[in-house]
């Protein structure tokens, strides 16, 4: 993986002193083995190199074409540039090395902005034509790789992160209020959105050309899941080993060696599988022990690296500094508020890799969405019984749930909860995804937020209200709503964004070979009884890992990259949290309730020691401080006012 940053103006590209060295440094991080700059009249590229292929002079970066009219700058990897460079040579392009970057420029000359729609890959990259006076930005089809932009005095600047854009001199960040009470309630901020009202992501699937005429987007990819409903299991798992194998032996090229992540979850288990299977070699694998046994998923990942014949290391998480800086230094790393916990042992797990001296991994992000693993897609089931309830009974089982809420820890009120969603979703199937996907409710967030400071804002389920007509029918409908709302929304902006900033923060690469084209393409096939027999998820991947893995890796239910944050920060942590949330001087004191703020960090401190937490369970508890912990940073980082 690489950094990638630029300005262009398409008639005449102002000066910015200093800026290009300035990004190369923040984004060093990014690409440690060199740097390139390139500029003229109209634009400046910059890049940071993290070699993985073609690891000599040739594959240098910003990359040119023969006549040197067209320059790329390019963030990913491209697994059918082989395929494309012989078929790019046959019409005469002459190529000066081997990597795919060089592939780029020549595709663009022979296909212009349709180009990205040829691409099999993670990417994100910028080409400047010089003859037509364009810039051209594309992202690969899932969002895997970032890219973000802004237009400032008539210049287009983008980058890899969004500290390169905020560091182009004159640039004054704008906070975005809409996007942050969305991030209130998912602990993310839904892309194209930013935390600021003058960055915007480009989306995932799309391309950008922009030239004197203006700005023209081209959309080359939409997810939209499409069940078969005569596939059967056996068939399914088939077509899928074959495509995973496939994809893993593709992704498996480097000129680095290659490790893997092995969480321990099916999804990593089986490419560690494949890899073996697909390469007839072993490789390397690693995977974070937790403190706390319901945690940690160890012993899976031990007896599949057993299996596999990998050269295993664990990673325990006492081996790393927990200490409030530490943690607090990976939440302002972001440049935007994000709250997803996982991203602490996706960094020290990253970590661990690039100390082992490799620099390229295999993960198995992305097969929750596509194969139906997450709780959500079996809690539909019975969401979908609910539904037809007779409303008196409904309203019965909801006021009982909340009654019992109050001494029942978690129970009564996820029964409160199901049946409001169900009621809700017959005729607004938005308001149920939302209620599935939120870790504030609505009514959670205005009790949080003040009055005066959240009028006018919009509802979070509006990102999940594109469907005509809104109410769900049935459970294969909700079933495809919800893959595909996973695959706009939650997907690109928490899951991959979390893998790339953590992963490229240790300097390492990350490649997802359950987002294959293929393998995704599979998985949106599926009706709902091949996600799930009503308890658990990924059933077509069980019937692949009872193949290949042992039999408690088969059966081992959904546990997700989640960590007990209360039992893990040392006691200061808890001191340093009152300071920043609760103190006269705290950004977010001006609009946040500090009523409910205070009484959050009180149970967040007695959770530790098994005090009961009434209706918000533990894990909530703590994602509840950390979604404040993340705006609060963020915000005086930038000294930025609601």
């Amino acid at each position: 993986m690489c950094g990638v940053a630029g300005r262009f103006h398409p008639v005449a590209l102002g000066g910015a002193p200093g800026w290009a060295p300035r990004v190369s440094a923040l984004l060093a991080h990014r690409g440690p083995d060199g740097e390139g700059h390139y500029s003229d009249d109209r634009c400046e590229l910059v890049h940071r190199r993290l070699a993985l292929i073609d690891l000599s002079p040739t594959g240098h970066q910003p990359m040119a074409n023969e006549d040197g009219s067209v320059y790329v700058v390019f963030n990913g990897e491209i697994y059918n540039h082989r395929d494309l460079r012989s078929e790019l040579e046959r019409r005469g392009h002459r190529f000066r090395g081997t990597s795919d970057t060089e592939v780029l420029v020549h595709l663009y000359e022979e296909h212009g902005e349709r180009m990205a729609g040829r691409l099999r890959g993670i990417f994100a990259f910028a080409i400047y034509d010089s003859r037509r006076r364009a810039l051209y930005l594309a992202r690969d089809r899932f969002g895997v790789k970032p890219l973000f932009y802004a237009l400032h005095n008539g210049e287009w600047v983008f980058a890899s992160e969004i500290k390169a854009i905020l560091a182009l001199p004159g640039f004054r960040p704008a906070i975005d209020r809409q996007a942050c009470y969305d991030f209130l309630g998912l602990g993310y901020v839904p892309e194209p959105a930013t935390g600021f009202a003058n960055v915007e992501a480009v989306p995932k699937g799309a391309a950008l050309t922009v030239n004197a005429a203006g700005p023209h987007w081209v959309r080359f990819h939409e997810v939209a899941a499409r069940p078969d409903h005569a596939r059967r299991l056996d068939q399914a798992a088939a077509d899928v080993e074959h495509a995973l194998l496939d994809a893993v032996g593709r992704q498996a090229i480097a000129d680095v060696p290659v490790a893997a992540l092995l969480s321990g979850g099916i999804d990593s288990s089986l490419v560690v599988a494949a890899h073996r299977r697909a390469t007839g070699g072993s490789t390397a694998t690693f995977n974070v022990r937790f403190p706390a046994k319901s945690h940690d998923e160890t012993a899976i990942a031990v007896a599949v690296a057993r299996h596999c014949g990998t050269a295993h290391r664990t990673i325990d998480l006492g081996d790393w500094n927990m200490s409030a800086d530490a943690v607090l230094d990976l939440l302002r790393h972001f440049d935007q508020p994000f709250a997803d916990l996982s991203l602490l042992p996706m960094y020290w797990i990253s970590r661990a890799i690039r100390d082992q001296g490799i620099i390229c991994a295999l993960s198995g992000d992305g097969g929750d969405e596509a194969f139906g693993g997450y709780p959500r897609f079996w809690r539909a089931n019975r969401l979908v019984q609910l539904m037809r309830l007779p409303p008196w009974l409904g309203n019965s089982v909801r006021l009982g749930g909340r009654a019992l809420a109050g001494w029942t820890r978690d129970w009564g009120r996820q029964v409160a909860k199901a049946v409001e969603l169900a009621q809700v979703g017959a005729r607004d199937g938005a308001f149920l995804i939302s209620g599935l996907s939120n870790y504030l409710s609505e009514d959670d967030k205005r009790d949080l937020v003040r009055p005066i400071a959240r009028n006018g804002f919009l509802p979070a389920w509006r990102h999940y209200n594109e469907y005509d007509p809104p109410g769900v029918t049935d459970l294969e409908e909700l079933s495809q709503r919800l893959t595909e709302t996973l695959f706009k929304i939650s997907l690109p902006s928490d899951m991959l964004r979390k893998v790339d900033m953590m992963s490229m923060r240790a300097s390492i690469e990350v490649r997802v070979p359950m987002l294959d084209e293929d393998v995704v393409a599979l998985g949106l096939t599926l009706p709902h009884r091949l996600k799930t027999d009503g308890t658990t998820g990924k059933q077509v991947l069980r019937a692949l890992a009872h193949r290949w893995l042992p039999p408690v890796v088969a059966a081992h239910p959904k546990h997700g990259f989640a960590i007990p944050v209360d039992v893990m920060v040392p006691d200061a942590f808890y001191e340093i949290l009152a300071d920043f949330l609760l103190s006269r001087d705290a950004r977010t004191g001006g609009f946040l309730a500090p009523e409910v703020v205070r009484q959050w960090l009180y149970a967040f401190r007695r959770a530790r020691d098994g005090h009961y937490l009434g209706t918000i369970s533990r894990g909530g508890l703590y994602q509840r401080v950390f979604i404040v912990l993340a705006l609060e940073l963020w915000m005086r980082e930038h000294h930025l006012s609601w």
